[in-house]
């Protein structure tokens, strides 16, 4: 008895594990680069550092297994870029700032 509710959580855990990966392939298939770095470039300073706060804040939430096809990393890489582009030299300073500013506020 004992043994088939182990094979239940085990089958269970397998089956939510499969069911985030699938999630996350959807996920990546829908997401659209060019699109994203396109609408990064529109978008105020304030925007932006909202943007890459929230994205840090996402990345927490995900799970380790499926890191490499989560879409967030992807886009992090990609505001990073529109940040230091916007801020020549600068790297994410000014994003570090603006936390600050934040935090202090």
């Amino acid at each position: 008895m004992r043994q088939s509710g182990l094979n239940s959580m085990t089958t269970k855990s397998l089956s939510l594990k499969a069911h985030e990966e699938r999630n996350a392939m959807a996920e990546r298939q829908d997401f659209d680069a060019a699109d994203f770095a396109d609408d990064l470039a529109t978008m105020t300073d304030d925007e932006l550092f909202a943007l890459m706060q929230t994205l840090e804040q996402e990345s927490e939430d995900v799970a380790v297994d499926v890191r490499e096809t989560s879409d967030v990393f992807a886009k992090i890489a990609l505001v990073e870029t529109a940040i230091e582009d916007r801020f020549a030299g600068q790297l994410l300073a000014p994003y570090k700032e603006w936390q600050q500013r934040r935090t202090t506020v």
